[in-house]
């Protein structure tokens, strides 16, 4: 480490000011990548040709066979008989003397007579260009055998098949290695940039990017600290939030109480024939304060995945409870029956949010299915995609909404048709309520037309691992 660092003290100022760059750390790696390529690959290259470039001993074999006969031969002492059994071989032999002359009258060809001046042993090393050397065996009497091997045998006619295979997976295994390692190198920093944005969706603005990834890489680090900048700008933003909320409550809320109480005040001094007008003013305050506190029950909702903390219920029971509550606000001809799951499981839910969601969806139903409406609330367990759910459904056999509005049902202050109006007592955050208030649980919500007519809301809880035991 002593070197290196000595090595970049050294080193252009150029290279010193971008050596924690990304750039110049993938240029290093694939710079090290060729290097060890090209390496690698010599040294198999050289090694392939010590193990291989010798002669095969199956030929070995039969140059050692061919001996032994000539020696046979020669005991034998009929020179026109070895001549016939040389010209028969499938290699091109002499028998030489000691002075490199042919035995026989047999004439030989110049250029096997030039290279005999490279005669080989038989255990010779070859060259890696496939040719004709001439190997040259000892025989009785001084003797010696030489022939010409076929270049059919030479071992290096297979090498451009072997170089490529070895190229290949010399390539393949280094640049994989690298790869494995230059992706570790990068998903680290990337696992904890995503690692800490889930945290940071969930509320914690306590975390500090740049203290998990280091400063290792340049880019990664600059990008840590936006990162935390970025943090503590949403979590200033969500306290500012918060704090006007709560002078909002405060300034509309006493204004509409200091209100309430002149108009009670002026009640007693105003005679029966103006009485209807403190009616009118009354009911348009208990509508403004109405508002208001439906506003603020949603700006809260957007804010509480900060603060609500989940638990373990059973939901029957509580929608149970609040079936028993919203009998009362039915009108004369409308009906409200409830069907629970035999085998329903525990979720992880908020209490004031269930009751809300639940609340709102029924008191729904009762302002807009009709005033003969049969509205119906049930329980079953719902599968989507590897996930499931436990579903709260509230269904009523009215209108419905057309299906090209279906979407926008829980968006604020959306009112779909004239009678959801003031009239009727709706200002469109019902339904936005209920939306953000299953964000807020983990789940989500949906809505449908039925068949048969007739509007279906379905409230989805997630069923995790922990909440079955």
């Amino acid at each position: 480490m002593a070197m290196i660092s000595r090595w970049f003290s050294s080193c252009p100022p150029f290279i010193r000011k971008h050596k924690n760059g990304l750039a110049f750390r993938l240029f290093s790696a694939f710079a090290v990548s060729l290097f060890l390529i090209i390496s690698l690959q010599s040294l198999a290259e050289i090694a392939l040709m010590k193990s291989m470039l010798r002669i095969p001993s199956s030929i070995q074999e039969e140059m050692l066979d061919l001996a032994y006969q000539a020696n046979v031969l020669i005991d034998e002492g009929d020179m026109d008989e070895l001549a016939d059994w040389a010209n028969a071989q499938e290699y091109y032999l002499f028998v030489l003397d000691k002075n490199n002359h042919p035995i026989t009258h047999r004439d030989m060809h110049p250029h096997f007579e030039f290279k005999l001046k490279y005669l080989r042993p038989l255990n010779t090393q070859l060259d890696n260009e496939v040719n004709q050397p001439i190997i040259g065996i000892p025989l009785n009497n001084r003797l010696t055998i030489v022939m010409q091997m076929p270049y059919q045998y030479h071992p290096a006619r297979n090498f451009s098949l072997y170089f490529s295979i070895i190229k290949i997976l010399i390539s393949g295994a280094i640049l994989g290695l690298f790869s494995w390692v230059i992706a570790r190198y990068l998903q680290k920093p990337l696992d904890k940039l995503r690692e800490v944005s889930h945290r940071l969706s969930e509320g914690d603005f306590t975390i500090k990017v740049a203290d998990e990834i280091g400063h290792s890489v340049r880019e990664f680090s600059e990008l840590a600290h936006d990162f935390d900048n970025m943090t503590s700008e949403i979590h200033s933003l969500a306290e500012k939030q918060k704090r006007l909320i709560r002078d909002v409550s405060h300034e509309l809320r006493t204004p509409l109480a200091r209100h309430n109480l002149a108009l009670h005040l002026l009640r007693k001094k105003t005679d029966n024939e103006h009485a209807h007008l403190l009616d009118r003013l009354e009911n348009e305050s208990t509508e403004m304060n109405t508002l208001v506190g439906e506003i603020l029950e949603f700006s809260q909702l957007e804010n509480a995945r900060y603060s609500t903390e989940l638990e373990r219920l059973m939901i029957d029971s509580y929608c149970d409870a609040q079936i028993t509550q919203l009998r009362s606000d039915l009108k004369a001809n409308q009906t409200l029956d409830v069907i629970f799951s035999h085998n329903s499981q525990m979720v992880m839910a908020d209490r004031r949010l269930l009751v809300r969601t639940v609340s709102n969806l029924i008191s729904n139903a009762i302002k807009y299915a009709g005033d003969n409406a049969k509205i119906q609330l049930s329980t079953t367990n719902y599968e989507e995609k590897d996930q499931q759910y436990v579903a709260i459904i509230v269904e009523d056999d009215g209108l419905g909404i057309p299906e090209h509005q279906l979407s926008d049902i829980f968006s604020p202050f959306t009112r779909l048709e004239s009678a959801r109006d003031k009239q009727s007592g709706g200002y469109g955050l019902g339904l936005a309520i209920v939306k953000e208030a299953m964000s807020v649980m983990k789940g989500k919500v949906m809505a449908e037309n039925r068949k048969e007519g007739g509007l279906r809301i379905s409230l989805l809880f997630p069923i995790s691992f922990s909440c079955n035991k």
